[in-house]
């Protein structure tokens, strides 16, 4: 496991604590189901170290592979079929507004648009909106 796929899952493992969603695709990528296991004391507390990591220069690049692949992934489903891409999207997306909001963080000029333009992936017709404007663009 690459240092930046440790600091995704450790930010990824606070979003499961939280939501208790878990989204395979972000999975598949991060670690084996079985590395999804609670934060303990001191991970939660350095969640907020572990954001300004993950879009340091050295892992922001990260991030912006894992927004590219579920696009492109994206691209080619029929929406009925895209809600664990869709889900994966919003955890990109949430991940990334918090960093940009909460820690200040500079997440690079495509990760903050995806942030900005599409803040309410909860909801169905941005669901929508995302999917129609991937096949297109993408």
């Amino acid at each position: 496991m690459t240092h930046c796929t440790g600091v995704m899952l450790h930010v990824y493992r606070a979003y499961v604590a939280r939501t208790s969603v878990r989204i395979s695709f972000i999975e598949k990528r991060l670690a084996s189901p079985d590395a999804i296991a609670p934060l303990n004391v001191d991970e939660i507390r350095n969640v907020p170290d572990v954001y300004l990591e993950l879009f340091s220069d050295s892992c922001r690049s990260f991030v912006e592979t894992l927004y590219g692949e579920a696009l492109r992934e994206l691209r080619d489903l029929e929406f009925e079929d895209s809600d664990e891409v869709l889900r994966a999207l919003n955890f990109i997306q949430e991940v990334t507004a918090t960093a940009l909001w909460r820690y200040n963080r500079n997440v690079g000029s495509t990760l903050e648009a995806f942030a900005r333009e599409f803040d309410r992936l909860d909801l169905l017709s941005e669901r929508q909106r995302l999917h129609a404007r991937t096949r297109v663009v993408c």
